[in-house]
């Protein structure tokens, strides 16, 4: 799909700020039904996923931010499938990816409310599915949003 000015705009002003269509219509000079149009054509096109505002689940009370190394034991889709169902039914789980280049097959994003809930989450929910073998927790410390869309959209 061919990128106009107006799309790399939308792209680059919706990946660093929270805004609505009204403000972003006139941001652009574009009318609101336009803008519309043109993020539901990217979201249809795969090149953005649904337009989802970022929670603070800290204010919300879980104070951990956990990126959990899973390897299974079994590499096939089923299996992968299988895992990402069960991930779903675990409301902690914020984010999944399935990654190569480590001992992992699986980065899981995951918030939790203290130590005592995670140990839970990771003992009795995640450690739980079939074919998990191994879980490796690193902590967040602090979260910086450096993604920078205008550099990237430059190259399109």
């Amino acid at each position: 799909m061919e990128l106009d000015r107006f799309d790399k705009q939308i792209l680059e002003i919706l990946s660093n700020e929270d805004i609505n269509l009204n403000e972003l219509s006139e941001r652009i000079n574009l009318s609101v039904s336009s803008v519309h149009r043109r993020i539901k054509h990217l979201i249809d096109n795969a090149i953005m996923t649904k337009v989802k505002r970022d929670i603070n689940y800290q204010k919300l009370g879980f104070s951990l931010h956990v990126l959990l190394q899973v390897s299974l034991s079994k590499h096939d889709t089923d299996t992968f499938s299988k895992f990402l169902e069960e991930l779903e039914s675990i409301p902690e789980v914020t984010n999944a990816f399935l990654v190569t280049g480590q001992s992992a097959d699986f980065i899981v994003e995951v918030v939790a409310r203290d130590m005592e809930n995670y140990s839970d989450i990771l003992l009795k929910r995640i450690g739980k599915i079939e074919h998990v073998v191994a879980l490796h927790s690193s902590f967040v410390i602090k979260e910086y949003n450096v993604f920078n869309c205008s550099g990237l959209l430059s190259k399109v």
